[in-house]
């Protein structure tokens, strides 16, 4: 099998379990979502940390960036976006809100577009201001039906999209800087444990019992897709890699409305279909620079 085919197996494998993530942290439904996240954070600064020292090159490259002041304070920052994003989402699909998480990654390519506009002056087309315009009227068909922002897709959309923004800064590699990312969180993923653990409110036991292994096991659960993504973007051309991120909000729509059969209104089918549309628009633009 040659690098192409490698690459898009990898890459459309590490979107499939990322669709499937709500399955696995709605495993972890009875612990707070900030012990989640602590731990979350924890096992995967080990896990990619053994990755990190393995490699020559990557150790290289990661002893360059924290003995950098620059370097550090832009990781810091991305680390806390990630944080952030991590922690909405667990809370979101552990809530019952997994169709409101989907709506945020759906949302995501069109809000990185508008802030490449407004931070690095990219030039949007007319086709790409278009698919911005249908999915802002997506958002507000939403709003006018519920009546409240759709907080949980835009608090998404908005941290990934800086998030992106903020790598796109960054010297190192997807594997690379969240290692950084979560080694710089250490500190506080521990305070967090330590005081839930003060407050007799912790799950995390030094056993075998079910939920301290899905904890431990969240840290690989993150850290597994990003590698085989990363090995995939590496062969794939951009405009590829645009159009596969659309397959993990689809199988968390799915799962939202089919499995855990949450309701969607009428306005929402509408909201949603607008948005669809949108990246149908925008999609089309990503397909014709290949």
């Amino acid at each position: 099998m040659n690098s192409y085919k490698v690459g898009i197996a990898s890459a459309v494998f590490a979107q499939f379990l990322w669709g499937l993530f709500p399955f696995y942290w709605k495993l972890l439904a009875h612990v707070q979502p900030l012990e989640v996240l602590g731990h979350r954070n924890l096992w995967c600064a080990l896990f990619l940390g053994l990755l990190v020292l393995v490699s020559r090159e990557r150790r290289s490259i990661v002893s360059a960036v924290l003995s950098s002041f620059a370097e550090l304070r832009q990781h810091l920052f991305s680390s806390m976006l990630i944080a952030g994003n991590w922690l909405v989402y667990i809370w979101a699909v552990v809530n019952d809100h997994v169709i409101d998480a989907s709506l945020g990654y759906f949302l995501s390519p069109l809000f990185s577009v508008v802030l490449g506009f407004l931070v690095f002056g990219e030039r949007a087309d007319r086709r790409q201001w278009c698919a911005i315009a249908l999915a802002t009227l997506g958002v507000l068909i939403m709003v006018v039906d519920s009546g409240v922002l759709p907080w949980i897709g835009l608090t998404l959309a908005a941290t990934f999209g800086v998030y992106g923004m903020a790598r796109k800064k960054a010297s190192t590699g997807p594997i690379n800087g969240l290692f950084i990312e979560t080694l710089l969180l250490v500190p506080a993923s521990l305070l967090v444990i330590v005081l839930l653990s003060g407050q007799s409110d912790i799950s995390f036991t030094f056993t075998l019992q079910s939920t301290s292994v899905w904890l431990v096991l969240s840290g690989l659960v993150t850290a597994i897709p990003l590698v085989l993504y990363a090995q995939g973007a590496r062969a794939l051309p951009l405009s590829l890699s645009g159009l596969l991120v659309y397959i993990t909000p689809t199988i968390q729509f799915l799962v939202g409305w089919l499995v855990y059969q949450e309701a969607i209104s009428m306005a929402s089918w509408a909201g949603f279909i607008c948005i669809w549309v949108a990246l149908f628009i925008y999609s089309s633009r990503l397909g014709q620079t290949q």
